[in-house]
């Protein structure tokens, strides 16, 4: 029987994963913008407090989930998933050649 609190949170987890990309491609479209049409010298700075902003946000993300990188390595579900990414990774590009 599955665990309705525990579905809840999952659903919350991509939820959450869904905004990130969602914002991260607004971001992406307004930096774009910025760089091929603005013309005024704040504009232009806009451009710049949008990467710092984003180095600050990305070196927080690395240092804080790092660690669950580990799963690959502990978890024998995830290690399977590696070595069959290995196996198709090496399939395709034995049938490439």
């Amino acid at each position: 029987m599955s665990d309705p609190s525990r579905e809840t949170k999952d659903i919350h987890v991509l939820q959450l994963l869904t905004k990130l990309v969602k914002e991260t491609d607004r971001l992406v479209r307004l930096a774009d913008d910025i760089d091929t049409n603005a013309t005024s010298p704040q504009a232009k700075a806009a451009f710049n407090i949008i990467g710092s902003e984003v180095n600050g946000i990305l070196s927080t993300i690395k240092n804080s989930l790092d660690p669950l990188y580990r799963l690959y390595e502990l978890d024998p579900g995830m290690r399977q998933l590696v070595e069959n990414r290995r196996t198709q990774s090496s399939a395709c590009v034995n049938d490439e050649e």
